[in-house]
């Protein structure tokens, strides 16, 4: 596993930590413009799943939002076990970065910025935010 790779899984298994301590009040909370807080962790998924390979059929939305960080888990374990070229790893975690300071306000620290090689937030945010389905131009 590469160091990009790595730092992927560390990321995600942070955010995916924080996300089991939500309530069901928590998940339903808007963001927009994805509708509710486990319509944008399911986006996050599904998108972390299209960047490992992808299944012929798309993410299904799981029932509960309580079982969404298993779903997040799972989806970015497959991505950092594809082992990604360094730039797409470097990509989703920009990605979960976004989606992570959308979810619970987070800004992103100077040493993962430097990890990243993002000369500072905003730039990477921007860069993310370009690559989102849902938030691109």
């Amino acid at each position: 596993m590469t160091g990009d790779a790595s730092l992927l899984a560390r990321e995600a298994s942070s955010l995916v930590s924080r996300l089991r301590l939500f309530t069901p009040a928590r998940w339903a909370a808007v963001v927009d413009p994805y509708g509710t807080r486990g319509d944008l962790v399911h986006h996050l998924a599904a998108w972390l799943a299209d960047a490992a390979g992808g299944a012929p059929v798309p993410l299904p939305r799981l029932d509960s939002d309580l079982a969404l960080p298993d779903q997040l888990a799972v989806t970015a374990d497959d991505l950092v076990r594809a082992d990604p070229p360094p730039e797409r790893a470097r990509a989703a975690t920009a990605h979960l970065l976004l989606h992570r300071r959308e979810l619970l306000g987070d800004e992103v620290p100077a040493g993962l910025l430097a990890e990243l090689g993002a000369p500072d937030e905003l730039a990477l945010l921007r860069a993310a935010r370009a690559a989102c389905p849902v938030l691109a131009p």
